[in-house]
């Protein structure tokens, strides 16, 4: 599985995936609701199924050693890989964002307090990046030789609305932003959640599409 995993990033890793990750760090932009940052990485790994479909990716990885569901776990171990450094530089970001508040307006200042990044905002982009590879891999192997949208579509609005919902609740709950005691522990709590949910419902995604692709014809 380790050269597996090493053959997807050396040869599927293409510009649109390394370039919209990068855009992780648009979490630095004062006037932008951080989620955004999750937001737009997710439209780089819808690149990555229609790419690997032009350049033959499951003709080629079919004829390595390798068992079919194996092809899948793969794939999915890649995504999740590229979901975790794109959370890592929004980390990085964030921090910067939160240790250097930009404020110029003071009439718009409880817009930008109740936008800063939050640890439980971590925690509902890890949950979003779950739902959107349960979504995009069941539904992607179920028949991966056909140009199908829906897939990449589907998983895509699934995400940005569960990120949309956590923006809404960190900016209507206060103790999902407040970093009292009681505000780091759901914080906290929200992060753990998000993690859980980001490995269950990966590992549900790469359960059933390897139980479609099973059944596909190579």
């Amino acid at each position: 599985m380790k050269n597996l995993l090493k053959k997807e990033i050396l040869l599927c890793t293409n510009a649109q995936i390394v370039i919209f990750s990068l855009f992780a760090l648009f979490i630095l932009i004062p006037s932008w609701p951080p989620a955004i940052s999750f937001i737009y990485p997710l439209s780089g790994v819808m690149t990555l199924f229609p790419r690997g479909l032009a350049n033959k990716d499951i003709e080629y990885t079919s004829l390595l050693p390798v068992k079919k569901t194996d092809i899948v776990k793969g794939k999915t171990l890649f995504i999740m890989v590229v979901e975790l450094a794109v959370i890592l530089l929004a980390t990085a970001g964030g921090i910067i964002r939160a240790l250097y508040p930009i404020i110029p307006d003071a009439s718009e200042s409880d817009y930008y307090i109740k936008t800063q990044p939050t640890i439980s905002l971590l925690g509902f982009a890890f949950f979003a990046f779950g739902v959107m590879n349960f979504i995009m891999i069941s539904m992607y192997y179920k028949n991966p030789y056909k140009r199908l949208s829906a897939p990449s579509l589907i998983s895509i609005f699934a995400s940005t609305f569960v990120l949309g919902i956590g923006t809404v609740l960190i900016v209507l709950v206060d103790v999902m932003r407040d970093y009292s005691p009681l505000g780091l522990m759901v914080q906290f709590i929200t992060l753990a959640i998000g993690m859980i949910l980001f490995v269950v419902l990966s590992l549900l995604g790469y359960l059933l599409g390897a139980k479609r692709f099973e059944k596909v014809d190579l």
